[in-house]
């Protein structure tokens, strides 16, 4: 359906921004540093990490969710080039955020979401694309691999690669052990016989921050999933790390 700013220029909309509170509580989308520029439509600024990015992966996978799922995602509106960076202008969810109405659900209600949220991730995992074969974040159907957000990777350094392959992220972890174990003088004989990381099962759509701030029960009774600033393809236990990873920092 039309947006509200579709017809105004990138000019006009920082304009709005201007006008608007950049720390607008996080029932916008799911996060902080967003602006609730009119009544429908957010904008917030893109994370890829790639200079030469020219269309966000999370305006991408919200595209791709929306057209291969039933999942209720945000919709997006227009790009907006603000000078090194590009900003997203993303449909407004009215409602509230999981986690600010979570003590006062019941029983049952909560049960509910449970499920809810367990289906959502079964859909993810059925989602099949050109790049699902390239470790992280969205990209055009040319590009290579980009940097890689990952809770998984530890809170120092939580952004590795780019990865061209599932290879070479299997071949990342399991370089990492084996320094590891070296650095406590426990080297095993080859990798070929100590690799713990787990690439049993394809690359998947994963979301990266399954927390109840992310979830906005909609004034539409809709269970909205926002947020999918981290979102990319990797190994299915990917999802379960990093939303414990994710909690722990809350």
């Amino acid at each position: 359906q039309p947006s509200d700013i579709d017809d105004i220029s990138d000019e006009q909309v920082f304009k709005l921004i201007k006008a608007s509170n950049f720390d607008f509580p996080s029932t916008a989308i799911g996060t902080h540093n967003v602006s609730r520029v009119t009544e429908h439509t957010v904008i917030k600024s893109a994370q890829d990490m790639m200079d030469d990015v020219e269309y966000p992966s999370e305006a991408l996978v919200l595209q791709l969710v929306a057209q291969q799922t039933s999942i209720p995602v945000p919709q997006v509106r227009r790009l907006v080039q603000g000078g090194s960076s590009i900003l997203i202008a993303i449909e407004f969810i009215p409602g509230q955020q999981l986690s600010s109405i979570w003590p006062t659900l019941s029983w049952f209600g909560r049960l509910r979401v449970a499920f809810t949220m367990h289906s959502y991730v079964r859909q993810l995992r059925k989602i099949r694309h050109p790049r699902s074969s390239v470790p992280g974040p969205m990209g055009g159907p040319d590009e290579g691999g980009r940097i890689c957000p990952s809770p998984v990777f530890g809170p120092i350094v939580d952004r590795r690669g780019p990865f061209a392959s599932y290879a070479d992220l299997t071949h990342f972890f399991n370089e990492r052990l084996a320094r590891l174990l070296k650095s406590q003088r426990k080297q095993p004989p080859s990798l070929e016989t100590f690799t713990t990381f787990d690439d049993s099962q394809p690359l998947v759509l994963t979301h990266q921050d399954l927390n109840p701030r992310n979830f906005i029960v909609g004034d539409d009774g809709r269970l909205w999933l926002v947020d999918w600033a981290w979102a990319g393809f990797f190994p299915p236990w990917f999802e379960f790390v990093a939303m414990r990873r994710q909690a722990e920092n809350e």
